[in-house]
Protein backbone atom coordinates (compact mmCIF):
# COMPACT_ATOMS: atom_id res chain seq x y z
CA UNK A 1 0.00 0.00 0.00
CA UNK A 2 2.92 2.31 0.64
CA UNK A 3 4.34 2.01 -2.91
CA UNK A 4 1.27 3.44 -4.74
CA UNK A 5 1.11 6.30 -2.22
CA UNK A 6 4.83 6.99 -2.70
CA UNK A 7 4.44 6.95 -6.50
CA UNK A 8 1.43 9.27 -6.32
CA UNK A 9 3.20 11.66 -3.95
CA UNK A 10 6.31 11.65 -6.15
CA UNK A 11 4.19 12.30 -9.25
CA UNK A 12 2.47 15.29 -7.60
CA UNK A 13 5.80 16.61 -6.31
CA UNK A 14 7.43 16.28 -9.74
CA UNK A 15 4.43 17.95 -11.44
CA UNK A 16 4.61 21.04 -9.23
CA UNK A 17 8.41 21.09 -9.28
CA UNK A 18 8.31 21.11 -13.12
CA UNK A 19 5.74 23.91 -13.09
CA UNK A 20 7.93 25.86 -10.68
CA UNK A 21 10.87 25.45 -13.05
CA UNK A 22 8.75 26.65 -15.98
CA UNK A 23 7.80 29.77 -14.02
CA UNK A 24 11.18 30.56 -12.48
CA UNK A 25 13.76 29.38 -15.02
CA UNK A 26 13.03 31.92 -17.82
CA UNK A 27 12.91 34.77 -15.28
CA UNK A 28 15.97 33.49 -13.39
CA UNK A 29 18.08 33.02 -16.52
CA UNK A 30 17.06 36.44 -17.86
CA UNK A 31 17.92 38.15 -14.55
CA UNK A 32 21.19 36.20 -14.30
CA UNK A 33 22.27 37.20 -17.83
CA UNK A 34 21.29 40.84 -17.29
CA UNK A 35 23.17 40.98 -13.97
CA UNK A 36 26.24 39.28 -15.47
CA UNK A 37 26.29 41.71 -18.42
CA UNK A 38 25.69 44.68 -16.10
CA UNK A 39 28.52 43.65 -13.72
CA UNK A 40 30.90 42.93 -16.60
CA UNK A 41 30.25 46.27 -18.28
CA UNK A 42 30.38 48.09 -14.95
CA UNK A 43 33.75 46.50 -14.12
CA UNK A 44 35.28 47.77 -17.38
CA UNK A 45 35.42 51.23 -15.85
CA UNK A 46 36.20 51.17 -12.13
CA UNK A 47 34.07 53.55 -10.11
CA UNK A 48 33.05 53.31 -6.47
CA UNK A 49 29.44 54.19 -7.28
CA UNK A 50 27.64 51.10 -8.68
CA UNK A 51 26.29 51.67 -12.17
CA UNK A 52 28.45 54.72 -12.88
CA UNK A 53 30.87 52.64 -14.95
CA UNK A 54 28.16 51.33 -17.27
CA UNK A 55 26.60 54.82 -17.53
CA UNK A 56 29.99 56.26 -18.56
CA UNK A 57 30.45 53.46 -21.09
CA UNK A 58 26.98 54.02 -22.59
CA UNK A 59 27.60 57.78 -22.84
CA UNK A 60 31.03 57.16 -24.41
CA UNK A 61 29.55 54.82 -27.05
CA UNK A 62 26.75 57.33 -27.77
CA UNK A 63 29.26 60.18 -28.08
CA UNK A 64 31.35 58.03 -30.46
CA UNK A 65 28.20 57.44 -32.54
CA UNK A 66 27.50 61.19 -32.74
CA UNK A 67 31.12 61.97 -33.59
CA UNK A 68 31.26 59.16 -36.15
CA UNK A 69 28.11 60.38 -37.91
CA UNK A 70 29.63 63.88 -38.17
CA UNK A 71 33.01 62.63 -39.42
CA UNK A 72 31.77 59.79 -41.64
CA UNK A 73 32.24 61.84 -44.81
CA UNK A 74 35.56 63.36 -43.74
CA UNK A 75 38.77 62.50 -45.66
CA UNK A 76 40.44 61.12 -42.50
CA UNK A 77 37.60 58.66 -41.81
CA UNK A 78 37.53 57.58 -45.47
CA UNK A 79 41.31 57.13 -45.52
CA UNK A 80 41.34 55.03 -42.31
CA UNK A 81 38.43 52.87 -43.57
CA UNK A 82 40.16 52.26 -46.91
CA UNK A 83 43.41 51.43 -45.12
CA UNK A 84 41.64 48.86 -42.93
CA UNK A 85 39.87 47.33 -45.93
CA UNK A 86 43.20 46.89 -47.75
CA UNK A 87 44.86 45.01 -44.87
CA UNK A 88 44.32 41.25 -45.53
CA UNK A 89 43.46 39.76 -42.10
CA UNK A 90 42.14 42.97 -40.53
CA UNK A 91 39.83 43.46 -43.53
CA UNK A 92 38.03 40.15 -42.88
CA UNK A 93 37.56 40.86 -39.17
CA UNK A 94 36.48 44.48 -39.72
CA UNK A 95 33.98 43.69 -42.49
CA UNK A 96 32.55 40.69 -40.62
CA UNK A 97 31.93 42.75 -37.47
CA UNK A 98 30.55 45.67 -39.49
CA UNK A 99 28.18 43.40 -41.43
CA UNK A 100 27.07 41.59 -38.27
CA UNK A 101 26.28 44.86 -36.48
CA UNK A 102 24.45 46.22 -39.52
CA UNK A 103 22.04 43.30 -39.25
CA UNK A 104 20.69 44.59 -35.92
CA UNK A 105 21.51 48.31 -35.66
CA UNK A 106 22.03 51.36 -37.85
CA UNK A 107 20.09 52.78 -40.76
CA UNK A 108 20.75 49.75 -42.98
CA UNK A 109 19.35 47.01 -40.75
CA UNK A 110 18.99 43.69 -42.58
CA UNK A 111 16.33 41.97 -40.47
CA UNK A 112 13.53 44.34 -41.44
CA UNK A 113 11.29 42.06 -43.50
CA UNK A 114 10.23 38.71 -42.04
CA UNK A 115 9.10 36.19 -44.65
CA UNK A 116 7.66 32.70 -44.85
CA UNK A 117 9.60 30.40 -47.18
CA UNK A 118 8.38 27.30 -48.99
CA UNK A 119 11.40 25.00 -48.94
CA UNK A 120 10.09 22.32 -51.29
CA UNK A 121 7.74 22.22 -54.26
CA UNK A 122 6.68 18.69 -53.32
CA UNK A 123 5.86 19.27 -49.65
CA UNK A 124 3.99 21.95 -47.72
CA UNK A 125 7.10 22.62 -45.63
CA UNK A 126 7.55 26.28 -44.72
CA UNK A 127 9.86 28.22 -42.42
CA UNK A 128 9.99 31.79 -41.16
CA UNK A 129 13.12 33.77 -41.92
CA UNK A 130 14.52 37.09 -43.12
CA UNK A 131 15.60 38.13 -46.62
CA UNK A 132 19.29 39.10 -46.53
CA UNK A 133 20.07 39.56 -50.24
CA UNK A 134 17.85 39.96 -53.29
CA UNK A 135 20.67 40.09 -55.86
CA UNK A 136 23.05 37.10 -55.87
CA UNK A 137 24.43 37.50 -59.38
CA UNK A 138 27.91 38.27 -57.96
CA UNK A 139 27.96 34.66 -56.74
CA UNK A 140 26.86 33.33 -60.13
CA UNK A 141 23.31 32.63 -58.90
CA UNK A 142 20.25 33.31 -61.06
CA UNK A 143 18.41 36.63 -60.72
CA UNK A 144 15.14 35.02 -59.63
CA UNK A 145 16.66 33.67 -56.40
CA UNK A 146 17.12 35.33 -53.02
CA UNK A 147 19.01 34.44 -49.85
CA UNK A 148 16.93 33.91 -46.72
CA UNK A 149 18.39 33.63 -43.23
CA UNK A 150 16.58 31.04 -41.11
CA UNK A 151 17.37 31.34 -37.38
CA UNK A 152 17.34 28.18 -35.27
CA UNK A 153 14.91 27.70 -32.40
CA UNK A 154 16.32 28.08 -28.86
CA UNK A 155 19.49 29.56 -30.36
CA UNK A 156 20.82 32.70 -32.01
CA UNK A 157 22.52 30.75 -34.77
CA UNK A 158 20.97 29.99 -38.12
CA UNK A 159 21.53 28.97 -41.72
CA UNK A 160 21.17 30.50 -45.17
CA UNK A 161 18.87 29.07 -47.85
CA UNK A 162 18.94 30.12 -51.50
CA UNK A 163 15.38 29.82 -52.77
CA UNK A 164 13.34 31.01 -55.76
CA UNK A 165 11.79 34.40 -55.01
CA UNK A 166 8.34 32.99 -55.89
CA UNK A 167 8.65 30.72 -52.83
CA UNK A 168 9.05 33.70 -50.49
CA UNK A 169 6.08 35.59 -49.05
CA UNK A 170 6.24 38.63 -46.76
CA UNK A 171 4.30 38.18 -43.51
CA UNK A 172 2.49 40.70 -41.30
CA UNK A 173 4.84 40.75 -38.34
CA UNK A 174 7.50 42.99 -36.89
CA UNK A 175 11.08 41.65 -37.14
CA UNK A 176 11.21 41.43 -33.33
CA UNK A 177 8.03 39.34 -33.10
CA UNK A 178 9.14 37.04 -35.92
CA UNK A 179 12.56 36.46 -34.35
CA UNK A 180 10.97 35.89 -30.93
CA UNK A 181 8.56 33.35 -32.44
CA UNK A 182 11.41 31.41 -34.10
CA UNK A 183 13.86 31.48 -31.18
CA UNK A 184 11.13 30.39 -28.73
CA UNK A 185 10.45 27.33 -30.88
CA UNK A 186 7.00 28.66 -31.82
CA UNK A 187 5.84 28.97 -28.20
CA UNK A 188 5.60 32.76 -28.29
CA UNK A 189 1.87 33.53 -28.33
CA UNK A 190 2.15 37.23 -29.19
CA UNK A 191 2.78 36.56 -32.86
CA UNK A 192 0.45 35.71 -35.69
CA UNK A 193 2.04 34.60 -38.95
CA UNK A 194 -0.41 36.13 -41.38
CA UNK A 195 0.59 36.36 -45.01
CA UNK A 196 0.29 39.70 -46.76
CA UNK A 197 -2.35 39.55 -49.42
Amino acid sequence: MKKPFFKSAWRIFFKYFSQGLLYLLPIGVTVFILLAVFQKLDSLIEFKTPGLGILTLVLFITFTGILGSLLISSPIFTYVTKLIEKTPVVKIIYNSIKDLLSVFVGSKKKFTEPVIVKLSENFDLEQIGFITQTDLTDLGIEKDKVSVYIPYSFSFMGTIYIVPSKNVKIIKASPQDALKFIVSGGFSNKYEAEEKE
